[in-house]
């Protein structure tokens, strides 16, 4: 999620204090806080698009964090507010984080939550990055004349029902996606992953004997298409790869990817692909490793948000 929605809900968390959710109310600025500060990992930015996308959603989302983030936001907001309740405050605070790393996990992106007993990002691949439905029942939380006549607890359910009805919709294009796919041989795994545009848009990743399937499942009207088939390479070709950083980095990076191999007449070019996120008729995320005749490492390169954007490793 992007920090403005993170924002926002850490703004309509304040407002079930029953107090005006204003600069004014210590216990506001400390869920609003709470809710954006682990995305302060992006001052990793500075080093570059490699070290920021191998960082976030690190342990810098990870439940002992959220703890580190609530103490350290209640003792700035004790000295400002020094009215305030100490408890409540840590409170909220936590609360905040805690909305931030729940909402991160739906999303396909998710975040290493049980660092550092579990590295790997959990996700539930349910809400869009920018969802919008997200942002209005919290603004309907935020906004007083708003509140005045539909109450938070009401909005709240309106956004529960909207997941189950999401999760529904996943199974939906699950079920869907197997029975068009069920004549090419068992399947050996399926992902479905929410669109980076459209509510009703899912994208979806099946693995058959030999091929990779990548498509989109539209609900309205219920359109199947076939973003691209890619045949699963060479095992030995692969292995070769696999031990560089850039292939590590990869594999840590994205869960869900693809490798392929061409021939060129100095060596091999390996083409990473992240799978995740399809968007202006392209994957968002690649890398390349060049690699020579006796399969020692040439180059490598990670392309992040684009094809042309080049950062060496």
């Amino acid at each position: 999620m992007d920090p403005i929605t993170h924002g926002v809900v850490g703004l309509a968390i304040a407002a079930f204090t029953g107090e005006t959710v204003s600069i004014a109310s210590p216990y506001a600025m400390g869920s609003m806080l709470g809710a954006v500060i682990p995305d302060a990992d992006i001052i990793m930015q500075l080093k570059g698009d490699y070290s920021y996308l191998k960082n976030h959603r690190g342990m810098s989302h990870s439940i002992p964090f959220i703890f580190l983030y609530g103490t350290v936001i209640t003792a700035v907001l004790s000295f400002l507010y020094p009215e305030a309740s100490f408890i409540k405050l840590f409170l909220y605070a936590v609360s905040g984080c805690i909305s931030h790393l729940l909402l991160d996990i739906t999303n396909s992106y998710g975040a290493q939550v049980l660092w550092p007993v579990y590295k790997k990002k959990i996700t539930l691949d349910l809400l869009l990055v920018y969802d919008p439905m997200l942002i209005i029942v919290s603004l309907a939380i935020v906004i007083p004349n708003i509140r005045s006549k539909i109450h938070p607890v009401i909005s709240l359910a309106v956004f529960f029902m909207y997941l189950c009805a999401r999760y529904c919709m996943k199974l939906y294009v699950k079920k869907n996606v197997l029975d068009n796919f069920k004549e090419q041989g068992p399947v050996m795994f399926i992902r479905v992953l929410p669109s980076m545009i459209g509510l009703v848009k899912w994208h979806f990743v099946i693995k058959v004997k030999g091929k990779m399937i990548i498509g989109e499942l539209n609900l309205l009207p219920r359109k199947l298409k076939i973003i691209d088939t890619m045949n699963e390479q060479d095992k030995k070709l692969i292995t070769a790869v696999k031990n560089t950083p850039i292939a590590k980095f990869f594999s840590e990076f994205t869960p869900l990817f693809h490798i392929k191999c061409q021939k060129t007449n100095s060596g091999y070019e390996y083409s990473f692909i992240d799978l995740r996120y399809y968007v202006a008729k392209d994957f968002l995320h690649h890398a390349t490793a060049v690699m020579d005749e006796n399969f020692k490492l040439v180059a490598s390169v990670f392309h992040p948000y684009h094809r042309t954007r080049n950062v060496e490793i």
